[in-house]
C-alpha cells in the first residue's frame, strides 16, 4: 500500500412521533411556525422514501444527578498567557481598562501561575459583555480544555432560543439570561455561561433542572416509508450495506406486505452498536477508561457488534482507517465514514452517512453530547468555526 498522509484525528431515549403536528402548529400560530413543527422529505435516492422531523433530547435525571455541577463563580483560564499580552487582548476585545485592571489587581479575581493566568469576572462583568466582546473572548477560551463550557458550549441549532425551548418551561428571568448571554460561534448560537445562569437559580432543585437543560440537543427522527410497489431487493441492498447486514431484509419484506405499506424508524435500520446508542447520552461509567466515546470512536464502531475501545486512542483510530477503509467520493453509501477536514488537513470531526443529507453522529466527547441523527448541514454549522475544508468519505473494506 503506498504511503498515504492521513489527517490527524482531533478528539472533539427513542421518542414517539409528534402526536399532532397540525395541532401544535395551530397553537403557536402560522406566523411563528417553527421548522420543529414540520415533517420533511429526503430527496429521492437508492435509500427509498424517507420522512423526518426534529426532536429535542435531554439527558434523563439519573444521568444528570451524577453530572458535576459547576459553582456560580465564572472562571476564565488562559494557559501560557503573559499578563501584558492578556491585558492587550482583553482591551482589543472591548473590555474597559479599569475593568481589566480590577481583574488583575483584585486578589479574589485572579490566580497566576507559571503556566496559566485565570481570571474570575463577576456575574455582573459577564452579563455586561457586548456580543462582540463575548464572541472574541469565548473563542480564545474555547482553545483550552480547562474551560469546559467554552470549549464545549451548548449549541442552539434552532432559529432562536424560543424555538430551541419549544414547550420546555423555565422561569422568564432565566430565559432572559440565556437570551442575553448567547453568542455566535460561526453561524450557530452558543451558550457557555452555566455559572452565571446557576447564580440566578432559586434553589438546588432549579439548579439541577438548569444542568439538565444544558443537555438539550436538537436531533432528527427519521422513517423509511415502504410501499407495496417499492423494490425490496434494491432497498435491502442499500440498507444492508451490500447484503453485509442481512438482518434488515426480513423487516423490509414484512413491512412491504402490509396493506398500503408502512414505515420503519431508522433506529431499526442501524447496526447493533448505533441501535443501542441512538438518542442516548454517555453515562459516567463509560469514562472508566479515562476518556468518553467521541465522534471517531462512534464512527469506527458503527458496524461492530461489540465496541472497540482502542478507537479512543486517536493514533489507533487513524491507523484503522488507513488499514481497513478505502477513500470514496460522492454519492456515498449507507455506513460510509465521513471525515470533516480543516484546511490544514486534520480531521476535526467524523460521522457516518445514512441517506441523503442525514448522518449518525456524536458531536463531541462530553456527557452532554448524545448520539443522534443529524443533518449534514447542522454538523457543518457546529464545526464551521474550525475553518472547515473538504469532507472526505471512507468506505469499510469488508475483508479487513
Amino acid at each position: 500500500m503506498p504511503a498515504v498522509r492521513f489527517p490527524r484525528l482531533i478528539g472533539s431515549f427513542a421518542l414517539a412521533f409528534l402526536a399532532s403536528v397540525s395541532s401544535w402548529a395551530s397553537e403557536i400560530g402560522d406566523a411563528a411556525l417553527s421548522p420543529n413543527a414540520q415533517v420533511f422529505q429526503c430527496k429521492p435516492g437508492p435509500w427509498g422514501k424517507i420522512a423526518w422531523h426534529y426532536i429535542h433530547l435531554e439527558a434523563p435525571d439519573w444521568i444528570v444527578a451524577d453530572y458535576p455541577t459547576p459553582n456560580t463563580q465564572t472562571s476564565w483560564c488562559f494557559p501560557g498567557a503573559k499578563p501584558a499580552d492578556l491585558r492587550k487582548f482583553l482591551k482589543e476585545a472591548g473590555i474597559a481598562s479599569d475593568t481589566i485592571e480590577r481583574w488583575f489587581t483584585d486578589r479574589k479575581a485572579m490566580t497566576k501561575g507559571t503556566e496559566a493566568v485565570t481570571l474570575f469576572p463577576s456575574t455582573e462583568d459577564v452579563e455586561a459583555l457586548t456580543p462582540v466582546s463575548r464572541s472574541t473572548i469565548y473563542a480564545q477560551l474555547a482553545k483550552a480544555s480547562q474551560n469546559e463550557f467554552f470549549a464545549n458550549p451548548l449549541n442552539i441549532l434552532d432559529r432562536n432560543v424560543e424555538d430551541w425551548l419549544g414547550r420546555r418551561e423555565i422561569r422568564p428571568e432565566l430565559l432572559q439570561v440565556i437570551k442575553k448571554l448567547t453568542y455566535l460561534r460561526g453561524d450557530v448560537l452558543a451558550f457557555s455561561d452555566m455559572s452565571v445562569l446557576l447564580s440566578h437559580t432559586k434553589d438546588a432543585d432549579e439548579a439541577q433542572q438548569i444542568v439538565k437543560l444544558f443537555t438539550r440537543t436538537r436531533a432528527i427522527m427519521a422513517y423509511l416509508e415502504v410501499g407495496p410497489d417499492d423494490s425490496i431487493p434494491d432497498l435491502a441492498k442499500y440498507w444492508s450495506a451490500g447484503y453485509r447486514r442481512k438482518d434488515v431484509v426480513p423487516m423490509l419484506e414484512s413491512i412491504s406486505q402490509l396493506p398500503g405499506g408502512g414505515r420503519l424508524g431508522f433506529s431499526h435500520l442501524l447496526p447493533a452498536q448505533p441501535r443501542k446508542l441512538i438518542y442516548t447520552y454517555p453515562t459516567p461509567d463509560q469514562a472508566i477508561t479515562g476518556r468518553l466515546p467521541d465522534c471517531h470512536w462512534t464512527t469506527l464502531n458503527f458496524f461492530n457488534y461489540r465496541e472497540q475501545n482502542l478507537f479512543l486512542d486517536l493514533r489507533l483510530a487513524a491507523s484503522r482507517v488507513l488499514a481497513g477503509y478505502d477513500k470514496v467520493q460522492p454519492p456515498y453509501n449507507f455506513g460510509d465514514s465521513l471525515l470533516f477536514l480543516n484546511r490544514a488537513g486534520d480531521a476535526v470531526h467524523s460521522c457516518t452517512y445514512l441517506a441523503d443529507n442525514l448522518v449518525f453522529t456524536k458531536n463531541g466527547e462530553p456527557l452532554t453530547a448524545p448520539w443522534v441523527i443529524a443533518s449534514m448541514d447542522d454538523v457543518k454549522r457546529i464545526y464551521g468555526h474550525l475553518d472547515l475544508g473538504e469532507i472526505q468519505g471512507y468506505r469499510r473494506r469488508w475483508d479487513q
